[in-house]
C-alpha cells in the first residue's frame, strides 16, 4: 500500500505557528487586523496560502507571494483578501485590477475630494483628462491627458472593449498619479500595464533532432522531445551529454528510473518504492525547493487527468534535469496513491 502524497498545502499548514496566529488581533479598523511584528504577518500568509477558494489561484500554497500581498495591503491599509482578490499573476509579476489601483489613488493621494473626468473626440482619436485639487490649502489643481484611445498600449483588460471609457478613466487616473505622486503607487502595476510577451519574438533553441523518432515528429509537426541517457537522466547531445560529468564537489543529479528515462506509463500496481513521500528537506522554511515546486506540479497535473505529456517544457531544457525527475515522481506519486 503506498503511501499518500502531502499537497503542498498541508505542508505549509504543518509548519504553522498556532501560537503565534492565536495571537493576531481582529480590529474594525481598515483592514481588519493588527499585526505586532513580523512573525504574525508571516504566519497570516501562511494562513492565507491555504485559504482555498478565498483566494485567487496564483496565491495558493505560495506564502511567499501571500507575504507580498499582506505587506501591500499594510501599506494601503486595506483587507489583505480584499487585496489579493484583486490581484493576478501577468507574466510571472505580480499585478492589480486598475480599480485597486484608483482606490489607492483616492486613499493615499494629497488630493482633495474627488477626481474631475472630461473626454473629448471620438473613436481612436478620444482622450480623457482627469483634474484633481491639491489638499495643501493653495487651491491648485494638477491634470492629465491621456493620448489618443487607438495610441495606448498595451490593452490587456477587457473592460478597453466592454467598457472603454470606464478604463480610459483608469488609465488617466492611474497616469495622474505617477506623474505628479509617484510615491503613492510605487512599485505597483495594473493588469493591463504590462507588457505580454511576444510569441513572434521567441527564438526557436530546440535542437534539431538526432534519432529517427525524432525526425519523423518534426516531419509530423509535433515536437520532438529530447533524447535523454538512460543511466544517468541526461539530455543527449550530438556524440556527448549535455552536461559533463559531476566533479568533487559537485552534487549529481539522481538517476531517473529507466522506465521513466524511456518516457514510458504504467499502469498502476504495488508501490515499488521508488517513490517515497518527499523529505522534509526538499521544504525549507516556507518558500518550496525548485524540485519541490516541480513535484507539487507533477501530482497536481495527474489529479487533473493529463498524462505525462503535460510536463512544462522548461523542465525538459537543458540543466533542468533535476527538476524534470522530480515532475515525474509527483505524477508517479499521486497515480499510486489514487490507485492505492
Amino acid at each position: 500500500m503506498s503511501q499518500s502524497v502531502q499537497t503542498i498545502e498541508q505542508r505549509i499548514e504543518a509548519r504553522i505557528d498556532n501560537e503565534t496566529t492565536r495571537q493576531l488581533a481582529v480590529s474594525d479598523r481598515a483592514g481588519g487586523l493588527v499585526f505586532a511584528n513580523v512573525s504574525e504577518v508571516m504566519e497570516f500568509a501562511k494562513l492565507m496560502a491555504i485559504s482555498g477558494i478565498a483566494v485567487r489561484k496564483h496565491l495558493r500554497g505560495n506564502p511567499g507571494a501571500c507575504l507580498g500581498v499582506v505587506i501591500q495591503a499594510l501599506e494601503w491599509r486595506m483587507s489583505p483578501y480584499a487585496v489579493a482578490n484583486k490581484s493576478y499573476l501577468v507574466n510571472d509579476q505580480l499585478a492589480y485590477e486598475a480599480q485597486l489601483i484608483h482606490a489607492v489613488v483616492l486613499s493615499r493621494a494629497p488630493i482633495k475630494g474627488r477626481p474631475k473626468v472630461e473626454y473629448s473626440g471620438e473613436g481612436d482619436k478620444r482622450r480623457c483628462r482627469v483634474s484633481v485639487e491639491l489638499n495643501d490649502g493653495s487651491g491648485q489643481w494638477v491634470d492629465y491627458e491621456s493620448p489618443e484611445f487607438g495610441k495606448i498600449t498595451p490593452k490587456n483588460s477587457p473592460l478597453w472593449k466592454s467598457d472603454p471609457d470606464q478604463q480610459h478613466f483608469y488609465f488617466s487616473a492611474r497616469s495622474l498619479a505617477r506623474r505628479h505622486f509617484p510615491d503613492v503607487i510605487l512599485g505597483v502595476y495594473a493588469e493591463d500595464e504590462i507588457m505580454p510577451r511576444d510569441p513572434a519574438a521567441a527564438r526557436d533553441v530546440t535542437p534539431a533532432p538526432k534519432t529517427l523518432s525524432g525526425r519523423l515528429d518534426a516531419l509530423a509537426g509535433s515536437p520532438a522531445q529530447p533524447e535523454h541517457d538512460p543511466e544517468t537522466g541526461e539530455i543527449k547531445g550530438e556524440g556527448e551529454t549535455s552536461n559533463p560529468p559531476a566533479t568533487a564537489g559537485q552534487r549529481a543529479v539522481d538517476p531517473a528510473p529507466q522506465s521513466l528515462a524511456d518516457g514510458a506509463v504504467t499502469d498502476g500496481g504495488e508501490d515499488d518504492g521508488r517513490f517515497p513521500p518527499p523529505a522534509s528537506d526538499d521544504f525549507p522554511g516556507d518558500q518550496p525547493s525548485p524540485r519541490q515546486l516541480a513535484r507539487d506540479r507533477g501530482a497536481e497535473a495527474k489529479r487533473d487527468g493529463l498524462n505525462k505529456r503535460a510536463m512544462p517544457a522548461e523542465y525538459r531544457s537543458e540543466g533542468r534535469e533535476a527538476e524534470m525527475q522530480a515532475w515525474l515522481e509527483g505524477f508517479e506519486g499521486q497515480r499510486q496513491a489514487e490507485d492505492a
